[in-house]
């Protein structure tokens, strides 16, 4: 090692000998012993570092979940005399309808209560607001989580000042960059040690390779024109020299890492992604826009923009050259509300890129794995806006439009996540609809902390915006993200904790020994036993110059052998230490050497423990991957049991039906079968009827006949054979006088048969069924709302049950009713009302049911007798019995049974 090194004796020290050479080396080991001591004990310490504790692999836990931050903060009202439409506490924010908004018009008063993390009043400071959201973040940030921290809100509410504040009174960017750069100061790796790769990674390069990188740019810079040393100071960067910087610090950091900060600047520009860092001169820009990029995927499902330029950075300064160069760059605008109003989505992302020291605590470890990435994007999102408060119209209304249909994609993202989340449920969540959640899905999908502010002006004027605007972040709130837990690498090399600080104090001391090492002077003295030679020269015989010589020379003997003894005795301690030493070394190899056979094994158990978790892991995905399959086969099974249960039912309602109407047919053609009955009853009956008059007539004939051959003096009329004439025109049986002028067949009245004068008998001549037994029960069946009956003759039924209408079989069947009784009224062919009663029997049947069977017909009508239609009637019954009268008889002499049809 380089500082055992620096304690061995140079070329010129080994040539040199005597009491300096001794003096240096008691000097060198009295200084330097402590530090020996030291520096034994912290390499003994940095070999023989504790083996990581063998831990058992527990269950599957799901990831702890935090909700959605969200912060409220009020900006203070443009003049002093304004209203405030709303009230605020710690945690809460009430908003009062105006006399101006469409509640108060439309009478529905009503008051707006909306609770978030913490509200900050118009009177907050940056720093407070700072301190409460974003610091947190940038703890995160150094701990490798990730962070999303966006401003929301109405158009001119405040949320730029939030984000970027003033010179003397910095915003949540600012501040950011300051506590990131004034935590890893001491901690930052050189320029290009760590390297883009242009897939959302990282790559580590060698010093070499990373001086090289250097010097090219620098040799870029200065075949462009740039002046290196002084650079020109631009107008738009003038407020970085009146920049008030925040002091805080966050301590709470891993030493043994060495950092990089890169930074990105997006807009979000009519649903495209524009790098506001692109590399291009101010000419170009002004003939050429710039380029749409792409939102991809990285190897670890990570979404990233594609071919975005990443700037490092070392100082807060820089950061900011790279943001006001993307500010000039940025799409804004005057509207009627704004003066100067974002058009766009803003994304300023810082990427702190991690990685640790090799064991020496020298050089970054040259491993692409063992870098840790984290970011924070920081979203200054464009204002939602109302046209009919902006006016705008072309370009203006197009990019309005595209804002707010972004916001909305927000929102609708939001809401299916938090659906999701309540009912377990799993809809797709509409990432892909908008260029912002397409890139900000990780997010949302746990990685990293999300959080919001929600800007907003008390005036009256933005009251309905505030309405829509407090309602979406209030319930932003209710969704759950799952907690990030920071990166870890292990690569297996057991790096030991301290090796920076370890190598510092090792670099510091031997600064210190350098320093403390003088040269030696070379006019001084090889041999210093004394002090100098006394005098030599002799005065006379008795001077003591010789005398004192002799002493002189015996105390350099003395001094002489003395001195040898004790290098004797250094020699000899020195050669034990060196063995010490040895015995120390042999040692520590061996110590080396169970440590490293520790360190095989302990890899060797944990590649085994770490495939026994992958196969697990995978077990475990594939175990998941069915669930969810037989999940989805149950809801789809479930799906269609539901829908076979919804046919079924319709089926059985559709039986049910058929059942009905074949019962309703059934019965129908039952009732036609028993009317089919009774017409052929009737019909033989009116034969039989017909044969036995047939055969009485007959025998009448032939009695007729005998008695004429037995009386042949006697002659009589025949009468008419049938009786359905009037008894009127019917004549009585009487001897005809010869001579009388008419022609008559003449028949002896010894044969004829004396005619015995008959009345019309009617069929059906007896009491109403409507007044017939009391112990019927009739089932009246009459229509919604009958004429009333002016005749005498009314029907009339003691027990009986009314309906308008037969629409259920149970009323025939279910009912005690033995008669049954339809009435109908119509008009006649002179505009009379005639009523018709139709009576029928109701007959149980073996199978449950009943049979009517219609056996009667009664007719209620009432005529004038002085309508022309009665005595027309009347005259031609008279002419038909005057007329007819002969011919009656003479048929009847003939023997015919009945008159032939005309």
């Amino acid at each position: 090692m380089k500082p055992t090194q620096t304690l061995q004796s140079t070329p010129r020290e080994q040539h040199t000998a005597g009491s300096l050479r001794i003096r240096g080396d008691q000097d060198l080991d009295k200084t330097a012993g402590i530090s020996f001591a030291t520096i034994r004990t912290d390499l003994h310490w940095v070999i023989r570092s504790k083996t990581p504790a063998r831990k058992t692999p527990g269950k599957f836990k799901q990831p702890p979940k935090d909700p959605v931050k969200v912060f409220c903060r009020l900006k203070p009202l443009q003049n002093d005399g304004d209203i405030s439409c709303l009230m605020a506490t710690d945690t809460t924010i009430t908003l009062v309808p105006p006399e101006s908004c469409l509640q108060y018009r439309a009478n529905n008063y009503k008051e707006y209560q909306y609770v978030f993390k913490q509200v900050f009043s118009e009177s907050s400071k940056q720093k407070e607001v700072f301190d409460v959201v974003a610091l947190p973040l940038v703890g995160d940030l150094i701990q490798g989580k990730n962070g999303l921290l966006f401003t929301y809100g109405v158009t001119g509410s405040g949320k730029t000042y939030t984000m970027t504040g003033e010179p003397n009174d910095g915003g949540i960017l600012p501040r950011c960059l300051d506590v990131l750069f004034n935590s890893i100061s001491d901690y930052q790796a050189k320029k290009f040690v760590f390297k883009p790769d242009k897939m959302n990674g990282f790559e580590v390069l060698s010093e070499v390779e990373a001086m090289l990188e250097r010097q090219r740019e620098l040799h870029g810079d200065l075949a462009t024109g740039k002046n290196v040393k002084t650079p020109r100071r631009k107008n738009s960067d003038e407020e970085i020299g009146f920049r008030i910087p925040d002091t805080t610090k966050i301590t709470n950091l891993n030493d043994d890492n060495t950092f990089g900060v890169f930074v990105t600047y997006v807009e979000i520009y009519n649903n495209g992604i524009y790098d506001l860092l692109e590399d291009m001169s101010d000419d170009i820009l002004r003939n050429k826009s710039l380029q749409v990029k792409l939102v991809r995927e990285d190897a670890s499902r990570n979404m990233y923009v594609h071919g975005v330029t990443e700037v490092e950075v070392k100082s807060t300064n820089e950061a900011f050259q790279a943001f006001y160069k993307g500010q000039k760059r940025k799409r804004m605008a005057h509207t009627a509300l704004n003066a100067e109003s974002s058009r766009s989505h803003s994304v300023f992302t810082v990427r702190l890129v991690q990685a640790p020291l090799d064991c020496r605590g020298e050089a970054v470890v040259q491993d692409k794995r063992a870098i840790c990435i984290s970011q924070l994007s920081l979203v200054d999102l464009a204002g939602s806006e109302r046209t009919n408060r902006t006016k705008n119209t072309g370009q203006r209304l197009r990019e309005a439009s595209n804002i707010n249909n972004s916001l909305l994609t927000l929102r609708l993202c939001l809401e299916t996540l938090r659906e999701n989340q309540l009912q377990g449920t799993e809809k797709m969540v509409p990432y892909r609809e908008s260029k912002m959640t397409h890139l900000f899905k990780n997010y949302f999908d746990g990685d990293g902390q999300v959080e919001m502010i929600v800007c907003v002006n008390p005036s009256v004027d933005d009251f309905d915006e505030n309405v829509h605007v407090l309602k979406f972040a209030e319930m932003t709130q209710e969704v759950q993200v799952s907690r990030a837990a920071p990166l870890r690498v292990d690569l297996g090399l057991d790096l030991p904790k301290g090796r920076r600080n370890a190598y510092k104090n090792l670099e510091d001391l031997r600064r210190e020994i350098e320093n403390e090492i003088v040269e030696p002077n070379m006019n001084q003295p090889i041999y210093s036993l004394s002090g100098p030679f006394p005098c030599l020269e002799l005065m006379n015989p008795n001077d003591s110059t010789i005398m004192d010589l002799t002493h002189f020379l015996e105390l350099r003997i003395q001094r002489r052998q003395a001195m040898q003894e004790e290098i004797k005795k250094l020699e000899e301690e020195h050669i034990k230490r060196l063995m010490e030493a040895d015995r120390d070394l042999v040692l520590l190899k061996q110590e080396n050497s169970l440590v490293k056979q520790e360190l095989i094994s302990t890899n060797l158990s944990l590649e085994n423990e770490q495939r026994k978790n992958v196969i697990l892991e995978n077990r475990l995905v594939e175990k998941d991957n069915l669930v969810a399959c037989l999940q989805r086969q149950m809801n789809e099974q479930e799906k269609l049991l539901r829908s076979q249960e919804l046919e079924l039912q319709e089926k059985n309602i559709k039986i049910k039906q058929k059942a009905v109407e074949k019962e309703y047919v059934k019965q129908r053609c039952n009732d036609k079968i028993a009317a089919e009955k009774e017409k052929l009853s009737k019909e033989m009956e009116t034969r039989v009827r017909e044969h036995q008059s047939q055969l009485r007539k007959d025998n009448e004939k032939l009695r007729v006949v005998k008695r004429i051959l037995s009386d042949e003096n006697g002659a009589y009329i025949l009468p008419h054979a049938t009786s359905s004439c009037p008894s009127s025109a019917r004549p009585e049986l009487s001897q005809v006088q010869p001579g009388a002028g008419v022609e008559h067949n003449v028949v002896p009245s010894q044969f004829l048969t004396p005619h015995v004068r008959k009345h019309g008998i009617m069929t059906r001549h007896r009491r109403s069924r409507s007044a017939g037994n009391s112990k019927d029960m009739w089932l009246d069946h009459r229509p919604g709302i009958p004429a009333s009956l002016p005749t005498v003759m009314q029907p009339q039924m003691k027990k009986r049950k009314s309906i308008t209408k037969l629409t259920d079989a149970k009323d025939v069947t279910g009912s005690k009713a033995s008669k049954y009784c339809l009435m109908t009224q119509e008009q006649d062919s002179a505009g009379e009302l005639e009523t018709r009663l139709y009576k029928a029997d109701v007959v149980p049947t073996s199978g449950g049911g009943a049979q009517v069977i219609f056996n009667d017909l009664e007719t209620l009508k009432q005529r004038s007798p002085l309508s022309p239609g009665a005595n027309k009637r009347s005259a031609e019954e008279g002419t038909v019995e005057h007329s007819e009268r002969h011919a009656r008889c003479h048929i009847s002499l003939e023997g015919h049974s009945k008159r032939p049809r005309v």
